[in-house]
């Protein structure tokens, strides 16, 4: 026992014994495996000897690591492109069994009408580029497949009633195209919030709002898409809300629609203080309210069906003479004047109704402008607000024209009092000026003919701004390509958006001066000769195709009073005085006592044409003499 215990005490002399074990946990590659470390040799001798690691050893472990790391990167490579083949691999399997099922549906909707479902599940997939052509897809089958018509919801009691195999089948189509068009709506305005595919989404709501105006749910789609015009920056996605709104505008007859659409827009307008991007309100200058409440045209299309229904009414009767018997010849007539009863009275009931929803969109177009005008200094929307009423101005109620009269001399002569130390602001100021005068001509065009009331203010104002017309270098460019706005899109890149209607500056001074010295008015003669001597010093500074218009609108007003024709000659004066050019009030430069010298120096000009238009211009007299 003693020999066998101090036997056991004794320790090993050979090292091989000694277990090594790893002091390092193990490395997981990419592909899977899983590689061991060397494992670190350390004896505790009694005499305290340790081990070291020679130099060969050394070299081997930093090759080994080299070699680690070769491995490593090229397992990485690989593993990569094996997921992009397999992510490829997934999308044209999907692109296939996309459009397998959607050609299922287009060639029977009625019997495949639950392979939508299948659509909508493949759009749940985590793979973005397999989402957008699953959504796309959706898109184009409900584009076909929707009916002209809108799909209301049963009742308990049309449910309970018995109906034939062909209305029951008709009515299950419905409701379930119904069930999954709201499915679809919901996953798109969910992608909407998500931010990750919300252009395609978007894109998607537009397309369907222009294709299937008609359809359930035009409410839920306009609503999603002019919450997305009201963005503080006006994006890609906002210009795409707005050409969606605009084609709605353009192609709806009856008008339900567009007044829709302006219900949102106006609501959303005003909760946002009427601070938001001018693009929004200029889609009102497309709706169809100018063509459709106007007067003369109806007048006019009913003085044509009037003429024209006694020559059918005769030639349908001599028909039926020919043709038909006594007995079924009254039987006939009598029939056809109760269909032509009914027709009349669905015509006047149609007429009323779409004259009654035009009228209610005009209304809250009008409110919203006026509330612009009202706060013209902080509105940005001012611009945007004339522009409109210079389109609508023939459809304003006279019961309106003094106050709105009054607004906008307060807002033309405010505009050219602010400061103009900047160009930019000048060229703002004149535009304003312009819109303002136009406007207020146009009421009294046409409904206000009748009223008497002085102008005097706006041809003062048009007076006082054609000098700094005459500065402005680019009043030939349409606003929106002298301004060039942009739009900031997801990315930040810049990209311009030009889809107002807005017109230049040079379109407007003519169609200023169209209204104020060639529409039927009495104009004295001092305010005639005091624009002409101002348009002719303006006419040195303005590009060939202003001077050209501008030289044919003076010719005209010569025409019209002939005693401006003292104007051309040097030697005759009609008063005595001197021309003051620094007044701008056109009652008090006295005009007659100078000449339109101006020519002689257009007569030199480098352009032919208005070489040519101011020599025959500087020759001309009413009478057709030529002047010496």
């Amino acid at each position: 026992m003693d020999t066998e215990q101090i036997y056991e005490k004794t320790p090993r002399s050979n090292k091989s014994w000694i277990l090594k074990e790893p002091t390092k946990l193990p490395i997981k590659l990419p592909n899977g495996k899983i590689r061991h470390q060397d494992p670190i040799n350390d004896s505790n001798n009694e005499n305290g000897e340790k081990d070291e690691i020679s130099s060969s050893d050394s070299d081997n472990y930093d090759e080994n690591l080299y070699d680690m790391e070769v491995d490593k990167t090229d397992e990485n490579n690989e593993f990569i492109s094996n997921q992009n083949t397999s992510s490829n691999n997934d999308i044209i399997q999907k692109k296939e069994e996309l459009a397998i099922i959607a050609q299922k549906v287009i060639e029977d909707p009625e019997n495949n009408i639950g392979q939508l479902k299948l659509l909508r599940e493949i759009a749940t997939n985590n793979n973005l580029t397999i989402k957008k052509l699953a959504l796309l897809t959706q898109l184009v089958v409900y584009k076909d497949i929707i009916p002209g018509y809108r799909i209301r919801q049963l009742t308990d009691k049309e449910k309970a009633t018995k109906v034939s195999e062909e209305v029951k089948k008709l009515r299950h189509f419905e409701q379930n195209l119904v069930s999954n068009y709201q499915a679809y709506l919901k996953s798109l305005e969910a992608e909407l919030k998500e931010h990750t595919i919300a252009e395609t989404a978007l894109k998607c709501m537009c397309d369907l709002l222009i294709s299937v105006s008609h359809f359930n749910f035009r409410s839920n789609l306009m609503m999603a898409i002019v919450c997305r015009m009201s963005t503080a920056e006006f994006t890609k996605m906002s210009a795409m809300c707005c050409d969606a709104i605009i084609e709605v505008f353009k192609n709806d007859e009856s008008g339900e629609a567009s007044l829709d659409a302006v219900k949102l827009i106006t609501k959303m307008i005003k909760s946002k203080g009427y601070v938001v991007h001018e693009e929004v309100l200029n889609t009102f200058l497309h709706l169809r309210l100018k063509e459709e409440l106007s007067i003369k045209v109806s007048n006019n299309e009913d003085s044509v069906n009037n003429q024209t229904k006694g020559k059918k009414r005769k030639y349908v009767k001599k028909e039926l003479k020919k043709h038909l018997s006594k007995k079924l010849r009254k039987l006939d007539k009598e029939r056809k004047e109760v269909e032509k009863e009914m027709k009349e009275a669905e015509a006047v009931v149609n007429k009323e109704e779409r004259e009654k929803i035009h009228t209610e969109t005009l209304k809250l177009v009008f409110i919203t402008y006026f509330r612009i005008l009202k706060h013209a200094n902080s509105s940005p929307l001012l611009i945007s607000a004339l522009e409109g009423l210079v389109k609508f101005a023939h459809l304003i109620n006279v019961d309106f024209f003094n106050d709105l009269l009054e607004l906008l001399k307060k807002i033309m002569i405010g505009s050219q009092a602010e400061d103009d130390n900047e160009n930019s602001n000048r060229r703002i100021d004149t535009r304003k000026s312009l819109l303002c005068i136009i406007t207020a001509f146009q009421l009294l065009s046409g409904q206000g003919e009748a009223l008497n009331i002085d102008l005097k203010e706006f041809y003062t104002q048009m007076y006082k701004i054609l000098m700094p017309l005459a500065l402005n270098p680019c009043m030939e460019q349409n606003v929106n390509k002298r301004k060039q706005k942009t739009l900031v899109n997801n990315s930040k890149d810049e990209i311009k958006y030009n889809n107002s209607i807005s017109v230049s500056e040079q379109q407007l001074l003519m169609e200023g001066f169209d209204y104020m010295f060639f529409k039927k008015r009495t104009i004295p003669i001092e305010r005639s000769a005091a624009f002409l001597k101002r348009l002719s010093i303006s006419c040195l500074n303005w590009p060939s195709k202003t001077v050209l218009m501008c030289l044919e609108k003076m010719q005209k007003m010569i025409q019209r009073q002939s005693r401006l024709d003292a104007l051309l000659v040097s030697d005759d004066r009609i008063c005595n005085g001197v021309y003051r050019a620094d007044l701008d009030d056109p009652e008090l430069c006295n005009p007659l006592a100078t000449n339109l010298w101006e020519l002689s120096l257009l007569e030199n000009h480098y352009d032919p044409k208005v070489r040519a238009m101011a020599t025959s211009l500087a020759t001309f007299v009413p009478n057709g003499e030529k002047s010496v």
